[in-house]
């Protein structure tokens, strides 16, 4: 009780329900459906209670109610409808995709949306209303900085408090003691994925062949500074879900090359032929991104080594993602993951989730990994869990649905003025375990002098 959205609107059971309902409306493609398939009913008790019933088993279910919730006044279908004839669209049409909300948030949180100006930055206000006590910033302001140079000037000069080290910065600056460090592996992994619809990429031969003439060593020391470390399979590295006894596939052009003749490719001046048909396709990836560019390229030529003729392509994110990874229109792409601690993978890897604007956007299928995937979902005993993602894991190394590249280690650097104050109290910042040193966000202040701490 007492919460209440930053336009004064009492947060309650009935924005819970409503976000449910609309995350399973296909009317808004939402890719988390497959979270909330498993929930037979969510009921309104109270102003302040709902009762959520599940058809089965579902391990993951206290994870996925973590979700940011939507407030029903402003994005329900009568309101909608009013911002549609507002704008002068047709509410037939109007979706909450289609809404200014998506500019203009509206939440809960310990920071109001005040500002946003695209390519510049974003300004958030302090709430003082906020439920677990005012945040000790009064403004927090995300700047946008797309050259790097740029940003390690503006962390220098003290015009911005946090700076995310680069790769080739970190032996320089990542035990600097002029600054506060932090470090860790991420959560995630970057991997090239090649689109199993195209008859192409159909043969798991071919994928693991592809995968096989790329150096992934020489990409994590030479564009990574040895600031990563390869993997081979969809789980994050640093969990007990990750099968550490599978190994890398080996770097072998030649290997790669028996392998593709095997399955029928036969290398003609200088070409990879098939049924007199060259081996030939278009590798993508998000403009923007210079690594994944220069994995591009890298990739492109170890593949031209093989015979195989490959266009690389930059794309603008918003039309990679609506034109191509959406609608699965492409050939192979570069892409990471982003991942949790939550072993369940059914939204990327389950046959189920390839449809459009899923998260199985490479169309992977494969019987055995769909069983796995739901007896994951149900399991609630660790070790069965864990038994079951290194089996998980094996049979999507065997398949090489993708080339699993590697994961990265990040390095921050924060400004030594700042630290965590509650009351008189000043402590030091200190990352969570999975290395979050922003978790205590609302607490930091910076401090004129670099402060003394209570120990």
């Amino acid at each position: 009780k007492g919460v209440y959205f930053h336009d004064g609107h009492e947060f309650d059971a009935r924005d819970v329900k409503f976000t449910f309902d609309s995350i399973m409306n296909p009317r808004n493609f939402s890719p988390r459906i497959s979270d909330y398939e498993p929930v037979k009913a969510v009921e309104v008790l109270d102003r302040w209670k709902v009762r959520i019933v599940y058809k089965r088993l579902y391990s993951p279910a206290f994870g996925t109610w973590t979700m940011g919730l939507l407030p029903e006044h402003l994005l329900n279908q009568k309101a909608l409808e009013k911002e549609a004839r507002e704008r002068g669209e047709n509410p037939a049409k109007f979706t909450m995709r289609d809404s200014s909300f998506n500019r203009t948030p509206i939440g809960v949180g310990p920071f109001k949306f005040s500002e946003w100006k695209s390519d510049e930055f974003i300004r958030l206000a302090r709430n003082p209303e906020y439920w677990e006590g005012k945040p000790n910033y009064h403004e927090y302001i995300f700047r946008i900085l797309p050259d790097p140079l740029g940003q390690e000037m503006s962390f220098y000069s003290g015009t911005i408090d946090s700076y995310g080290v680069l790769p080739h910065q970190t032996n320089r600056l990542g035990k600097n003691p002029e600054y506060q460090n932090f470090s860790g592996l991420t959560f995630g992994y970057t991997y090239i994925g090649y689109n199993h619809r195209r008859p192409l990429f159909k043969d798991r031969r071919v994928r693991r062949a592809l995968g096989m003439a790329i150096n992934v060593d020489e990409i994590r020391k030479y564009l990574y500074y040895d600031q990563a470390e390869q993997i081979t399979g969809p789980f994050p590295k640093q969990t007990d879900y990750y099968n550490q006894k599978v190994k890398p596939i080996p770097y072998d052009p030649k290997g790669a090359l028996r392998i593709l003749e095997e399955a029928g490719w036969k290398k003609e001046n200088g070409r990879l032929m098939r049924d007199g048909k060259p081996f030939e396709f278009t590798l993508i990836t998000n403009h923007g991104n210079e690594i994944r560019k220069a994995i591009m390229i890298i990739a492109q030529n170890a593949w031209k080594k093989l015979g195989i003729e490959v266009k690389a392509s930059t794309v603008e994110w918003a039309v990679f993602l609506k034109k191509h990874v959406n609608v699965g229109d492409f050939d192979a792409l570069i892409l990471g993951w982003s991942m949790g601690i939550d072993p369940d993978l059914y939204q990327i890897w389950h046959s189920t989730q390839s449809g459009p604007s899923q998260l199985n956007f490479v169309g992977y299928e494969n019987l055995e990994a769909d069983d796995l995937i739901i007896k994951i979902r149900r399991e609630y005993d660790r070790k069965k869990q864990v038994k079951y993602t290194h089996r998980l894991h094996r049979i999507i190394y065997d398949d090489q649905p993708y080339t699993f590249l590697y994961v990265g280690k990040w390095t921050a650097l924060l400004d030594r003025k700042i630290a965590i104050r509650q009351g008189k109290n000043i402590q030091k910042i200190e990352p969570t375990k999975t290395g979050n040193y922003m978790f205590d966000f609302n607490r930091w202040m910076k401090f004129k002098q670099v402060p003394r701490f209570h120990m």
